[in-house]
């Protein structure tokens, strides 16, 4: 869980930015800014993981808050102007997003918090019956929607696709698929990337896992899992994107 604050002389730019973070449930916005001044009295007395700031103020610049600012603290830069961005990321900010704040852009600024979050962290809890340090990876385990830590190990995920907002985990053994509310961005930050990969845009496929692809019609490709009896189908750009990763 990363908390945030969002800090912008705009109200309207917080509320709406606010919403947007709700569908991110490892985020959680604990306080709201609207100068350089309020937002150091806030960062003292309750130091959040993350800052979405503005650049231009009342009263003085986003980037002077940077100097005061722990080094546990991480920036993304939320502003309706790009001539800051080379200053911005020389100060290490993790992203640069302009206003109005895109959502596409804004999921690959939280998928790069997330992965930083990961590192920071002490390592993956493991199953029973470890098979050397691949089935160590492989045993890691999900935590699902209702908070409670069942045992969905990386191994077992097949396939992810996307749903509108929410995401479709398959598994092996036929069970039913899984609906998360994390977007792919997020599950490409959490797994390992030589093992899953996207493609397009609405699918990650567990490439070490397909055992069969059936090239049915140019429109039309299926792909077959180990210890699955369902296959999954695929697009022609979908299909295009898989040939070249087993030609590489």
């Amino acid at each position: 869980m990363r908390t945030a604050l969002l800090v912008d002389d705009e109200p309207a730019a917080s509320l709406r930015l606010t919403e947007l973070l709700a569908d991110y449930p490892r985020i959680r916005v604990i306080g709201t800014a609207e100068s350089v001044e309020d937002a150091r009295a806030f960062i003292a007395r309750s130091p959040p993981d993350v800052v979405f700031l503005d650049v231009e103020m009342p009263g003085g610049s986003g980037l002077e808050l940077l100097e005061s600012l722990p080094d546990s603290v991480q920036v993304c830069f939320v502003t309706a102007y790009p001539n800051y961005a080379l200053e911005a990321f020389d100060h290490g900010a993790v992203h640069y997003l302009l206003k109005p704040v895109d959502p596409f852009r804004l999921d690959k600024a939280v998928a790069r918090l997330l992965t930083a979050e990961s590192a920071a962290e002490p390592g993956p809890a493991t199953a029973a019956g470890s098979e050397g340090d691949e089935a160590d990876e492989g045993n890691r385990v999900i935590v699902l929607p209702s908070g409670q830590h069942a045992a969905i190990r990386v191994r077992d995920i097949l396939w992810i696709e996307t749903m509108g907002n929410y995401t479709h985990v398959c598994l092996t053994g036929d069970r039913r698929p899984i609906v998360f509310r994390r977007t792919l961005a997020h599950w490409e930050a959490l797994l390992p990337a030589e093992r899953f990969v996207r493609l397009g845009r609405s699918q990650v496929v567990h490439l070490e896992r397909i055992t069969l692809v059936r090239w049915q019609s140019r429109e039309e490709t299926f792909l077959f899992f180990k210890d699955r009896h369902e296959p999954l189908t695929i697009g022609r750009y979908a299909a295009a994107r898989l040939r070249e990763l087993l030609d590489s």
